[in-house]
């Protein structure tokens, strides 16, 4: 596969975001409690340095991979309240994932943690939102829906996301094979098949 042919860089608080033409993307969205007060000021760290790097560089592509692991090390661990450990709230996240193709975006993989979710994210040729526009949408549509259904108010996702254009299709094979194993390396289920939230 080719390099998309534009890359256009947006920021949502501290953190880079690139969006190209053409793009897929994996994306990671968690609770908004989800990481410890210490975690949270490592990323940081890791997002000051990230500011200044352009995103080709294998210094970006390193230093992400990095910011990634971090976070996930951490969001495995089960910090804060597992609220998509209810499967009322799992129910709702996927069929929200899955209402995505109504504005021709395709997700053909997701995984949904207690804590947090991952997806990958195809905008078709008639998709007329943005990265930014997106997320928002999912994440917005989720809270409302999984706030009524737990009888809870306030923030339920970090308002800061996580998201990684595939480059190629290896770098693809490999966030399929992450997102299928991220229950199983969790200690969920022995074999991802039997996460009934993992597609």
């Amino acid at each position: 596969m080719t390099r998309p042919t534009h890359t256009t860089r947006f920021t949502r608080g501290k953190l880079p975001h690139w969006e190209v033409e053409g793009g897929r993307y994996f994306v990671t969205v968690r609770c908004h409690d989800s990481l410890s007060e210490e975690v949270v000021a490592r990323l940081s760290e890791i997002q000051a340095t990230l500011q200044s790097i352009e995103p080709h560089s294998a210094g970006f592509i390193a230093l992400q991979r990095q910011y990634f692991h971090t976070m996930e090390k951490y969001l495995d661990a089960g910090h804060g309240h597992p609220w998509l450990a209810s499967s009322v709230a799992a129910e709702i996240l996927a069929d929200e994932l899955c209402s995505l193709c109504n504005k021709d975006v395709e997700v053909p993989h997701y995984t949904i943690m207690p804590n947090h979710w991952h997806a990958l994210l195809i905008p078709t040729s008639k998709c007329m939102l943005s990265l930014p526009q997106m997320m928002r949408t999912i994440k917005g549509r989720s809270a409302r829906r999984i706030n009524a259904a737990l009888g809870r108010t306030g923030t339920l996702w970090q308002r800061e996301w996580f998201d990684r254009w595939m480059r190629d299709d290896a770098e693809w094979s490999r966030c399929v094979a992450y997102i299928r194993q991220n229950p199983v390396k969790a200690g969920l289920v022995h074999t991802w098949p039997e996460h009934h939230w993992t597609q």
